[in-house]
């Protein structure tokens, strides 16, 4: 029987399933007939064998190959699919929250330091042998521009020698244009200050704000007991609306007859946040400059304040539509330094008649 070398076909039956079983013998797995060959025709057709053999093999090969790709393109798509689903979700909460967050301007602007004025004196603060030397520094906000919290540099000097520098914010939230605010800066107590430099430090309009009127005590009273000086003030949020009033800060501000700087104090309301119809108190200890037997003829008080829907909330810094200071002409009551009176004593209605009966 013979073999075609060119098909790789059984002669019999035509079936290309040949396999070698033994000297130059090959039989069909298909029909099972022998053939027969000649020695270089057996190896001639062993080698054609082996070569249809790794061809087979190669594109079983390329087949999984290809197989394992597509697969992994299935995979890519599916897992791009469910990152675009992410992205998509993510996207979507991040515009609801940014929804619930106040319009925000693109960053603070800076504002030149040249926009704080600074004017400066020694005074003593603190009574008796505890007195200690102080630089009183006048911030006026020239800059046209609500800055917020502004910081004052004191640079020391003895002579040439440079002996020390202390630095101390504002004490108010925000300093609004024109308006002036005490600062007091410790002087160096072991060392002769013979001059001085006042820089101010990095100035920042505050971040989220509203525009808004300034806020006022609905009662207020300005106490001396013995040589303690303080302000009680009742505070009231009567907004319509749902918002709160928060991070309420007085600054409270003493005059001479010269309308010098005599005093400066600084305090908080007594509650952390404010909602329409509730009402509560601020108490704030004001510190004596200088000669404490000067009279007081005059003071004024300012209160920063902000607003927030919630504690999860942005806080709003609420920029005065008009002047916040509330300037007021005459001396402190006299109370006696043995009395000791609560705010809700001193602002109650008909406080004034139990003062003066506490007198």
């Amino acid at each position: 029987m013979t073999i075609n070398l060119q098909t790789l076909k059984c002669g019999e039956c035509g079936s290309g399933m040949l396999q070698r079983s033994g000297l130059n013998q090959y039989a069909c797995a298909h029909c099972g007939s022998v053939s027969i060959v000649e020695d270089n025709v057996s190896d001639r057709l062993e080698r054609v064998l082996e070569q249809v053999k790794d061809e087979a093999g190669r594109r079983l090969a390329a087949e999984q190959s290809a197989r394992g790709r597509s697969a992994a393109r299935s995979m890519g798509i599916a897992i791009a699919a469910v990152a675009v689903l992410v992205a998509g979700v993510f996207g979507v909460m991040a515009y609801v929250v940014d929804r619930n967050q106040p319009e925000r301007a693109s960053m603070p602007r800076t504002i030149p330091g040249e926009g704080l004025r600074l004017e400066a004196r020694q005074v003593l603060a603190g009574s008796g042998p505890l007195a200690q030397p102080w630089l009183l520094v006048t911030a006026r906000n020239e800059s046209g521009s609500a800055i917020e919290r502004p910081k004052v540099n004191a640079i020391f000097y003895d002579r040439d020698s440079r002996i020390g520098e202390q630095s101390e914010s504002v004490p108010i939230g925000t300093l609004m244009p024109g308006e002036t605010a005490p600062v007091l800066i410790k002087l160096p107590s072991d060392q002769a200050v013979t001059r001085y430099e006042l820089q101010a430090d990095a100035l920042s309009t505050p971040f989220w704000t509203t525009e808004g009127p300034p806020l006022q005590f609905t009662r207020v009273r300005l106490v001396q007991q013995g040589d303690e000086v303080w302000l009680f003030g009742r505070l009231a949020n009567a907004r319509k609306d749902a918002l709160a009033l928060t991070i309420v800060e007085v600054l409270v501000t003493l005059y001479d007859e010269a309308g010098t700087v005599i005093g400066v104090g600084r305090g908080f309301s007594q509650a952390t946040e404010l909602r329409p119809g509730e009402r509560t108190a601020a108490e704030v200890r004001i510190e004596r400059l200088g000669n404490r037997k000067v009279p007081i003829a005059a003071w004024d008080y300012r209160i920063d304040y902000s607003l927030t829907e919630g504690a999860q909330q942005a806080k709003k810094r609420v920029l005065a539509s008009s002047s916040r200071v509330i300037r007021t002409a005459g001396a402190p009551e006299m109370l006696r330094a043995s009395q000791r009176l609560s705010s809700a004593d001193l602002l109650a209605d008909g406080g004034a008649e139990q003062v003066d009966k506490a007198r």
